[in-house]
């Protein structure tokens, strides 16, 4: 009798451990599924109204607002979560700074550096292609970070891959270089949301 209750508890706890890796699965896709929504929305805006790039300065201070408001709700829902059933989860302090530090080097690089060394064959080959930098430098450092501290998230990896790989590219265009780059890192966005979504639903499998 005393064997099928620590089965019985055992098939429990593998249950638990299932939902809460779920769980963490689809707080990753969040994050990447808001911003790839403030993202599109942003196009979709400069395409209807023709507004000029100094909309830009307002809209994506205010969108970094949303953005970390909503993430930050799911991430208190998820770490309540992990309370529940025992796990503390989060990153370390020096964690979250590396995260931070990531984004920061990817914008001074993508935003600075890659634009005025001018190696598109356009002004606007070059920003697309510091546009891509960008995003690619920022999600692989947190990519690496979380490998580091919470796991490999390999989800991630198109997110990160796809704009890198897509520099040459963009590198070479003559016209449309920043809008075909949009959508490189949109696609890169929502295959890791896609992948993550997949994982959830294996993980609640088990």
């Amino acid at each position: 009798m005393e064997m099928e209750e620590v089965m019985e508890l055992k098939d429990v706890l593998e249950k638990v451990e299932g939902k809460l890796i779920a769980a963490g699965k689809m707080y990753g896709a969040m994050n990447f599924a808001v911003w790839l929504v403030i993202m599109l929305f942003y196009y979709v805006l400069m395409g209807l109204f023709d507004l000029s790039w100094k909309f830009g300065l307002v809209y994506w201070p205010l969108a970094f607002i949303v953005a970390m408001v909503f993430t930050g709700r799911i991430w208190r829902m998820f770490k309540r979560l992990g309370r529940v059933t025992g796990e503390e989860l989060g990153l370390s302090s020096g964690g979250g700074v590396l995260v931070g530090l990531s984004w920061m080097v990817g914008m001074i690089v993508g935003w600075v550096i890659v634009p005025r060394m001018g190696l598109g064959v356009t002004d606007e080959a070059s920003v697309a292609m510091g546009f891509l930098t960008f995003i690619g430098i920022s999600v692989l450092g947190m990519w690496l970070v979380f490998a580091r501290y919470g796991g490999m998230e390999r989800e991630m990896i198109p997110a990160f891959l796809l704009p890198l790989t897509g520099v040459p590219a963009a590198m070479k265009m003559v016209d449309g270089s920043l809008l075909w780059a949009s959508f490189l890192v949109a696609l890169g966005f929502s295959a890791t949301v896609l992948w993550y979504l997949y994982s959830a639903f294996r993980a609640i499998e088990r």
